[in-house]
């Protein structure tokens, strides 16, 4: 298909104007990396780009980062996305896979905000004590910003989002000062075998810029960050062709355009891709079932690799259940 067929089918602007924005991105650079990771939107942003190569000049290389704990369903789309479109996808890996980082740097809980105030708690020896900010600082000068999740006394500041204050999630700071984590906690595991793969690959492809599949609509940190469609920050230029696509838009597209996923999301019923069983994922438990069900040795796999994780956050849910039964406040 024709470059400018293709985009004269674009079923909204959305889709449309993503087009043009990322051909004249394309155009403007020699050598692109571009981010395949077996999810939905990675599906979308391959086929934009594959049709909107031709006559751009540009090479480009795509990447698969490998963390340890990719699910079958996920390699299998990717060798179907090879065949597909003609097209080669590189596996890379971090520093270290998931079961090593976790066991070096500390494993992720709740989220990755709270997981790095923690982590940074736990390296001032922190006493998990429910004392005042002033006192707390007088004893721990160097760790302010995570003594003000902890106190929640981003109060002042009321242009900072919910979730900088321990608050936003309820009584976890009762059940901290009843019960301190025995474990060492940290979003790490995630810089380790995630984002050292990017940088890793930005150098050894020689890319001018990486394409990435976030949309602003999709929610999560990575597009609450960014503000537009191009970033050029601490991992280099990057550019997300669907960035401003809704959830109407990209299910359009994939009508019109005809793509399929992963049996990741048709068959096992996942709402994302990626880690498998990640504890940062709110329905972990539900994932656990699936992997279960569908790839068993996946599933105790990371049952074993999160196991600390996965026990502290059943032991403060539970908690949650018997404050609220008690009619505590």
């Amino acid at each position: 298909m024709q470059v400018e067929d293709y985009m004269a089918r674009a079923p909204t602007f959305a889709v449309y104007d993503g087009f043009c924005k990322t051909k004249s991105v394309m155009d403007q650079h020699s050598r692109i990396l571009v981010s395949v990771s077996g999810g939905s939107d990675s599906d979308d942003m391959v086929d934009v780009v594959e049709h909107l190569k031709p006559g751009s000049g540009c090479e480009v290389d795509y990447v698969w980062f490998n963390t340890g704990i990719e699910m079958d369903a996920t390699k299998a789309h990717i060798r179907y996305l090879k065949g597909r479109y003609g097209i080669e996808i590189h596996e890379e890996s971090g520093k270290k896979k998931v079961a090593a980082a976790v066991r070096s740097v500390g494993y992720p809980f709740y989220s990755k905000q709270f997981s790095e105030y923690i982590e940074r708690l736990q390296k001032h020896n922190f006493k998990w004590e429910d004392k005042p900010f002033d006192a707390l600082y007088a004893e721990y000068p160097q760790c302010k910003a995570a003594l003000r999740w902890w106190c929640n006394s981003w109060k002042d500041e009321p242009h900072r989002p919910l979730q900088t204050e321990i608050a936003s999630a309820a009584h976890l700071k009762e059940f901290m000062v009843l019960n301190p984590p025995t474990f060492s906690i940290s979003k790490k595991c995630c810089d380790l075998a995630k984002k050292s793969a990017g940088d890793l690959a930005r150098k050894k492809y020689a890319a001018g810029i990486q394409f990435i599949g976030v949309r602003k609509a999709e929610g999560g940190a990575r597009s609450t960050n960014y503000k537009s469609c191009m970033t050029d920050g601490r991992h280099g230029l990057q550019h997300f062709p669907l960035f401003w696509w809704k959830s109407e838009d990209k299910a359009l597209f994939e009508k019109c355009y005809g793509i399929r996923h992963s049996e990741a999301y048709t068959l096992y019923g996942c709402r994302r891709t990626g880690c498998a069983g990640c504890p940062f994922a709110g329905r972990f438990e539900d994932e656990l079932l699936m992997l279960n069900q569908f790839e068993p040795k996946l599933g105790n796999a990371v049952s074993h690799i999160f196991e600390p994780s996965y026990e502290y956050t059943r032991a403060y849910r539970e908690f949650k259940k018997e404050v609220a039964r008690l009619g505590c406040c």
